[in-house]
């Protein structure tokens, strides 16, 4: 009996998702839509956005929504972005910027850090929503692709820890041709070696 009830909610995409449930309604629905356009382009336009940590968790599943359809570059993707960025300079920025920055990354776009401070005048608490893989962030992202492939190398021959920690990784490189190792020749017989 609680399995077609939870299907319900999981199904649905990130504009409907919990709109029953009493913590995301900060607002008439048609009053909250509005906000969380408004914060989205506010976002993107700057990067960084520091607001309420309920807000917050709330935005950025539009927030990693809207990179996700930009990426796939068709004209129904770009007409869903566009009808949730309402500012031309915000899309602008998605599509000259963001998109080429997260070629390679699938998803986790973005980060929220909980300050653990409270908001003096109605104690809520506050939070700092951002896109990763930017110059300025406050915590570097996990890297993605090449870079990835490099860390794991630079990791995996540095310690023994590393080796334990990145084994698997490694062995998943080197199983792949030659020619995609974004690594030198001789970086590649030593991890050869370690591998044995």
């Amino acid at each position: 009996a609680g399995r077609p009830r939870l299907t319900r909610f999981i199904c649905k995409g990130a504009r409907s998702k919990g709109r029953k449930v009493y913590f995301r309604k900060f607002a008439p629905a048609h009053r909250q839509w509005a906000t969380m356009k408004n914060m989205l382009n506010d976002l993107v336009k700057e990067q960084r956005l520091e607001t309420t940590l309920p807000k917050a968790k709330e935005l950025q599943q539009y927030a990693e929504e809207i990179v996700f359809l930009a990426k796939k570059n068709t004209p129904y993707h770009d007409g869903l972005v566009e009808s949730i960025l309402t500012s031309p300079e915000a899309r602008r920025i998605l599509y000259e910027r963001m998109v080429p920055r997260y070629a390679d990354r699938a998803f986790h776009f973005t980060r929220v850090l909980n300050q653990f401070r409270y908001r003096y005048y109605d104690t809520v608490k506050m939070a700092t929503i951002e896109y990763v893989d930017r110059p300025g962030e406050l915590r570097p992202a996990n890297p993605v692709g090449a870079a990835r492939d490099q860390l794991a190398a630079n990791e995996f021959l540095a310690t023994r820890r590393g080796r334990r920690r990145y084994y698997e990784e490694v062995a998943r490189m080197l199983s792949r041709k030659r020619g995609d190792l974004p690594l030198d020749e001789g970086v590649v017989e030593r991890l050869r070696y370690e591998c044995r």
